[in-house]
């Protein structure tokens, strides 16, 4: 007993082919179909229809064209990466127009004749390019060019594009714009919610014989999830699901069923969840780093000005001993001092606020600030290893304490300053 005989169905439900046959009436389905038929009928210029693969496109424009194949003439355009030369040249055969000449006036010429000869009989002429992202922006212009074919009252030529969602955001760059302001009727084809999902299986399984399949609604709503509601995917999942209740000898689909299945499908959700879930685990990451960082720059910040501010003073603005500070200070561990001094100096603060720190190094204690021009006895000095130079120096209460010499000016004084 085979797949189809085993479930007691005339033939496969979920098929990938599209087939008008199968064709489910969503509202969004029928909106779309009822736009074209508008746009037809109305004789508007350009019509653009833009899906996701597998919402149902293909199966839209055989529906749309088995309505008007006895009252227009179609000319379907299946493979779009031609040259314009060569899409016109197709355009004119779809349409059984024959041509000996490849002059592209001439070729304008008898199909403008061939326009408004049909115009004449009550016929319209459509054009419908399927997987319309491929067509060049030459292939666009060309497009646009044969839209102005009309009459002082009509357009001669309806034209359908369709496509997936990059078509619409090239439509609205700079360089197809005047394309883009002629589409009249434009539609989009989303995926299913999960109540037509749910009632899509339904649909296709009744289409198909009915049979003794069993799909409860929590199966449905879990085909429903990892399908994200497109039709095609929709279809390869219920029936791998299928084939596996089939080779256990079950008519009821359940959900271990449907798990299996998805695993042999490369599309469905699993994959897109694992992939959102790493986004999502890796955004919370990236916050909290920065969050980290913001941090670790605050309580430095905060660091900075509770050290601006050891022993009361007016406010003496920015300190300009920080961003003078040279590239490289070492720890007092490995500065050495330089018994070369000799004699009494003097040490004049050169920037508008200094500090005095408890040893030669910018990372030390600051044991007080002192203000421009201020002047203190040198009583030491030391050279890092680094090559940067502090000078020890003597407050007027006693203590001595250290400064950076690229902060001070140092001059020989034969007293001591008061």
């Amino acid at each position: 007993m085979d797949y189809l005989d085993f479930f007691n169905l005339s033939e496969d439900p979920f098929g990938l082919t599209p087939d008008s046959h199968y064709f489910y009436p969503s509202k969004m389905h029928n909106d779309v179909l009822a736009s074209l038929d508008y746009a037809v009928e109305q004789k508007e210029g350009f019509s653009l229809i833009v899906g996701e693969p597998g919402t149902g496109k293909t199966t839209i424009l055989k529906i749309f064209i088995d309505r008007w194949k006895e009252r227009a003439e179609i000319a379907l355009i299946m493979t779009p990466r031609l040259s314009p030369e060569e899409l016109l040249q197709a355009i004119l055969d779809d349409l059984s127009i024959h041509i000996e000449t490849t002059n592209k006036n001439e070729m304008i010429k008898v199909f403008r004749d061939f326009l408004i000869n049909h115009s004449l009989a009550g016929r319209r002429v459509i054009i419908i390019v399927d997987e319309a992202q491929n067509l060049s922006d030459g292939c666009l212009e060309e497009l646009r060019l044969l839209s102005n074919l009309e009459t002082e009252k009509e357009k001669l030529l309806q034209i359908i594009l369709v496509g997936q969602p990059e078509l619409q955001r090239r439509l609205h760059s700079e360089g197809l714009r005047q394309l883009d302001q002629r589409i009249s009727i434009r539609a989009t084809l989303r995926p299913l919610t999960a109540a037509e999902t749910s009632d899509y299986i339904s649909f296709r399984l009744i289409k198909a014989g009915k049979g003794s399949a069993i799909l409860d609604d929590k199966t449905k709503k879990l085909i429903h999830k990892l399908s994200g509601g497109v039709p095609r995917l929709i279809n390869l999942t219920a029936s791998r699901a299928m084939m596996i209740a089939y080779i256990g000898a079950s008519h009821h689909i359940r959900k271990r069923h449907v798990l299996d299945a998805v695993k042999h499908i490369p599309d469905t959700r699993p994959k897109m969840g694992f992939r959102l879930s790493t986004l999502r685990y890796t955004v919370i990451a990236i916050i909290l780093m920065g969050t980290v960082s913001v941090l670790l720059v605050g309580y430095n910040i905060l660091q900075r000005s509770n050290d601006s501010s050891p022993t009361p003073m007016k406010t003496m603005g920015p300190y300009l001993e920080e961003k003078a500070a040279p590239p490289s200070v070492n720890s007092p561990v490995s500065v050495k001092p330089d018994n070369s001094a000799s004699g009494q100096r003097i040490a004049t603060v050169t920037v508008r606020a200094a500090r005095l720190r408890e040893w030669p190094s910018v990372q030390a204690g600051i044991a007080s600030v002192v203000s421009e021009g201020e002047s203190f006895e040198v009583t030491d000095e030391w050279t890092a290893s680094g090559g940067s130079k502090w000078y020890k120096v003597r407050i007027p209460n006693g203590g001595e304490y250290w400064i950076a010499s690229y902060i001070v000016s140092v001059s020989s004084s034969l007293s001591k300053p008061h």
